[in-house]
């Protein structure tokens, strides 16, 4: 579906370049979910992004090898992605409030993309937006169609935003940090909804520095820094064997995170009251000296 080949993608602001993609090539096949990884500003987000046109004002997009769902999009103006876009690859991003129309009901914002896309006519696609808001699991939506982005709680928003991106149709579905702005029961919930669209066909490729969620989701891991893929393989490979220094950077701090979240609340008090530094710490320790932790 994807072949890129030294992709390069530059900014100039005035007589400054700034190369945020450095000669990235890769594949994306049908059914797949690929991941990229990287802290900010390893150029993941940007990458993906060109794979739409949306790489960026004054953005200068470069490449050896440009094939999307078949078509060498090298020369593409607006217009052309424009068609692209929604038909063959629906964007996610991460925080819906900004994503979504703030004027427009959830209703509004959804049917706006089937008539840029000629689905269906002006009588049945208020049916088409419920079936659309039903198969990303929002309960009443007919109700939940008649509302305002700010109305709705962050999760619902984020299914909103994705229910926006599947109208079309798509085969594609970029998700670029998808989770980031949620709380661990919404982040869990939206997990479920992408990983049950790939199993119903859909490729996804996921952008995110969360390493958590790439070992749910993804078949394959491509690893940037600084604008260029150091490292790639399966999920698998990359999480437990990694073979490049900065992979495995990723890897053990994402395993200190994970240790600190699962941590009982008393351990974690515990470990402070074992270790204090601070001076005030310490004072507070001298003063109570037989301060136990509750279990």
């Amino acid at each position: 579906m994807i072949e890129v080949g030294n992709l390069r993608v530059t900014f100039r602001s005035g007589r400054k370049r700034v190369e945020a993609v450095r000669g990235v090539s890769f594949e994306i096949g049908a059914g797949e979910c690929v991941a990229l990884v990287g802290e900010s500003g390893s150029g993941k987000s940007v990458t993906a992004r060109s794979l739409t046109g949306l790489a960026g004002p004054g953005a200068l997009v470069e490449a050896d090898t440009f094939t999307v769902d078949g078509q060498d999009v090298r020369g593409f103006a607006g217009r052309d992605w424009r068609r692209l876009r929604g038909r063959f690859a629906g964007l996610i991003l991460q925080d819906a409030l900004v994503s979504l129309d703030p004027l427009r009901t959830v209703g509004a914002e959804i049917g706006e993309v089937l008539r840029v896309h000629g689905i269906g006519d002006r009588r049945d696609r208020p049916e088409r937006v419920r079936r659309l808001l039903t198969d990303v699991h929002v309960p009443e939506p007919e109700r939940r169609a008649r509302q305002y982005p700010h109305q709705l709680s962050g999760g619902l928003r984020q299914r909103a935003l994705i229910a926006s991106a599947i109208a079309g149709g798509p085969r594609l579905l970029i998700a670029d940090e998808p989770t980031t702005a949620l709380d661990a029961t919404a982040q869990a919930q939206i997990l479920t909804l992408l990983a049950e669209r790939q199993a119903s066909g859909d490729t996804l490729l996921l952008i995110s520095h969360d390493l958590a969620v790439v070992s749910r989701l993804a078949d394959r891991v491509l690893v940037m820094e600084d604008g260029r893929i150091v490292d790639s393989g399966d999920t698998r490979t990359i999480l437990t064997g990694a073979g490049h220094p900065y992979t495995r950077e990723l890897v053990t701090a994402a395993s200190g995170r994970r240790r600190v979240a699962t941590a009982e609340p008393g351990d974690v008090v515990a470990e402070v009251l074992d270790h204090a530094g601070h001076e005030y710490t310490r004072a507070l320790l001298a003063a109570v000296p037989t301060l136990e932790v509750a279990s």
